[in-house]
């Protein structure tokens, strides 16, 4: 299986004003075989840039690019034994299903029996079996994107990558198939590095997750590691929610906020620091000891399946999530209460 490994690359394109871009900087990077890895970052941050150059569909202005031991940065695309499906069907509207499916094994000379079964095995994986004679304007956006990932496995490659591969269908399918998706990399052991701007999508598909902002790699790590333990505010606000305000030190174990102070479970160490909370983290009925603030509900949303509270802390909005089932919590707090609220720690 191929481990891939990005070597000091970076990546400048020239704009149409003559000027020098700069998409990726000095990248260096290790993506595990067997993994379900995701690029994951905002528009422009360079991750389909990366993915490009990891197929040979562009070059690197420096740098180089490895699969296991061997430096493919100078092979074309085809001698790079990949499967890639693109953010766009790249199916063909004239052939159906079955001659969809087999386009890649038939333009390579392989037997006919050979054929059958590959795209027998492939069609069977993506749920499309069944319709083997329909054309693909017969077919729902998910399942034409469940055959442009039949073609892609039909290359027999055990890396498989994947742009915006779920960006062009609507939310419920999109969701569905990340399973799917995920299902079938995982029951063919398969290398996966799947380029996203969701980071929903993201956390619910990937065994590693690479964080990147304009060209460059912020954190990389499990979904867990990335959302209990950002390393930074634009990895703690990309990945899930996050509330955020300034305080300055008061002691070595307590802040200042606004004239609030707040103890703190550990040392603090800086004079001046940036307190994120996660809504889920927030209590409302704070027990004593716990650490507390004072603020101003200024909203309750209704969610369906939770209740967002937006407390004013100094002018400062901090979010809580409360699950449906604190019926008893709803109905004690309403829009302009005072209340005092805790953190729960790890």
């Amino acid at each position: 299986m191929p481990n891939v490994k990005i070597i000091n690359l970076s990546k400048k394109f020239v704009s149409s004003r003559g000027e020098d871009v700069l998409a990726l900087d000095r990248l260096n990077l290790n993506i595990p075989d067997k993994k379900y890895s995701t690029l994951l970052g905002p528009s422009g941050c360079g991750k389909t840039t990366l993915l490009r150059i990891i197929t040979g569909l562009i070059e690197p202005t420096r740098g180089g690019v490895m699969f296991n031991k061997s430096d493919v940065s100078q092979k074309l695309t085809q001698e790079r034994d990949i499967g890639f499906v693109f953010q766009h069907f790249s199916i063909f509207p004239h052939m159906d299903v079955w001659h969809n499916a087999a386009y890649g094994p038939l333009v390579r000379g392989w037997s006919r029996e050979d054929i059958a079964k590959t795209v027998k095995r492939n069609l069977k994986l993506v749920g499309l079996d069944d319709r083997t004679k329909a054309l693909p304007h017969e077919l729902s956006g998910g399942m034409r994107q469940r055959l442009g990932l039949a073609r892609a496995l039909a290359a027999k490659s055990s890396l498989l990558l994947l742009d915006e591969p779920l960006s062009a269908l609507d939310a419920k399918i999109g969701a569905f198939l990340r399973y799917e998706l995920r299902k079938i990399v995982k029951n063919n052991n398969l290398t996966a590095i799947h380029v996203t701007h969701n980071q929903e999508e993201a956390m619910t598909i990937s065994d590693n997750i690479i964080l990147m902002k304009k060209g460059r790699i912020i954190q990389t790590g499990s979904p867990e590691k990335l959302y209990n333990a950002p390393q930074s505010i634009f990895a703690a606000n990309f990945i899930g929610k996050c509330s955020f305000f300034a305080a300055r030190k008061h002691s070595s174990r307590s802040v200042d906020i606004d004239g609030q102070i707040l103890k703190m479970p550990k040392e603090i160490k800086k004079d001046r620091l940036v307190i994120g909370i996660r809504p889920e983290k927030i209590h409302l009925e704070p027990h004593a000891g716990q650490i507390c603030l004072r603020g101003r509900i200024d909203l309750i949303n209704f969610l369906g399946h939770l209740y967002e509270y937006r407390i004013n802390v100094s002018g400062n909005i901090i979010k809580a999530y409360k699950r449906i089932k604190d019926e008893k919590l709803s109905r004690k707090y309403k829009e302009g209460d005072t209340v005092d609220f805790s953190f729960f720690r790890r």
